[in-house]
């Protein structure tokens, strides 16, 4: 299990239940600032690659935070049925890691992470991801904007279906490009800050 640090900023007592939680026992997560979240939809897109792809695939991620040190690896489906706990310790490393905010992920992006990493991995890649953001709060969002950060004020990142990602070894351009024939949903080519996003909404490309 790996160590985790303590959220920054100020230490609530909501802040310190979570993260103990991370560690010690994963269940306390479920109801970690889970506040007033919209609905997800369902993971499944029909007629996708992904759909299609992702059930012969292997769901195992190793994924880094870049902003928090921890490294989470393992198998979130196990005999074709999703491992909730797996799924738990993934939201956690998502999280807004500036104020320990950790809601449930859209399952959707896990499935496209896997499908990601597996089809580098036969490539003869780790298929080792670097996670940039995740899930970001209101708040987070209006910091990066104060900061000319460009976060989109409906971005995906705040309705918990994006990600950013790099994968060891693999230029970003090649990663969006196994990203969009999957079908995941949006993909974004940050080429000046070498990164790929991510999300499930519709499928649709840009660059960054």
């Amino acid at each position: 299990m790996n160590t985790v640090s303590p959220p920054a900023g100020r230490v609530t007592r909501r802040k310190l239940v979570c993260a103990l939680g991370a560690g010690l026992a994963t269940p306390l997560l479920s109801g970690c600032a889970a506040r007033g979240h919209e609905k997800l939809p369902p993971p499944t897109r029909s007629g996708s690659r992904l759909d299609f792809v992702f059930p012969k695939g292997d769901s195992y991620l190793d994924i880094s935070n870049a902003h928090t040190g921890e490294r989470t690896a393992l198998r979130f489906m196990k005999n074709g049925r999703t491992d909730r706990r797996a799924l738990q310790r993934l939201d956690w490393l998502f999280r807004d890691w500036r104020d320990g905010e950790a809601p449930s992920i859209d399952p959707r992006i896990y499935w496209g992470l896997a499908a990601l990493s597996d089809a580098v991995r036969r490539q003869g890649h780790s298929g080792q991801i670097t996670l940039l953001s995740g899930f970001r709060t209101p708040q987070t969002t209006r910091l990066l904007q104060s900061r000319g950060g460009g976060a989109a004020s409906n971005s995906y990142h705040m309705r918990r279906r994006a990600a950013d990602i790099q994968f060891a070894g693999i230029p970003t351009e090649e990663v969006a490009n196994i990203a969009e024939w999957l079908q995941v949903g949006g993909v974004g080519r940050y080429h000046g800050s070498d990164f790929t996003h991510i999300d499930s909404g519709p499928i649709r490309t840009w660059r960054g």
